[in-house]
């Protein structure tokens, strides 16, 4: 991979990763709380309902970025 590899905001604090990090640290959100869902008929425990929280609110966030880099691209063309 290249050193100039398109990265995206995961937080304020100015964390970036590539498109595939930041899908697998999504990943790692929604993971065990789903599991945990299916095992135990729905019930949840609150830590597990932060990370589905989270992950809610970390895909919008991508989608922002990348429509806003399609944006840019479009009107570079």
């Amino acid at each position: 991979m290249s050193d100039t590899e398109k990265k995206y905001s995961w937080n304020y604090s100015g964390d970036k990763y590539t498109l595939l990090e930041y899908l697998k640290k999504v990943n790692e959100l929604i993971d065990s709380p789903v599991n945990q869902m299916q095992e135990c008929d729905g019930d949840l425990f609150m830590s597990e309902y932060q990370k589905l929280s989270t992950a809610s609110y970390k895909l919008p966030n991508l989608i922002d970025q990348l429509e806003k880099e399609q944006k840019e691209y479009e009107n570079d063309v």
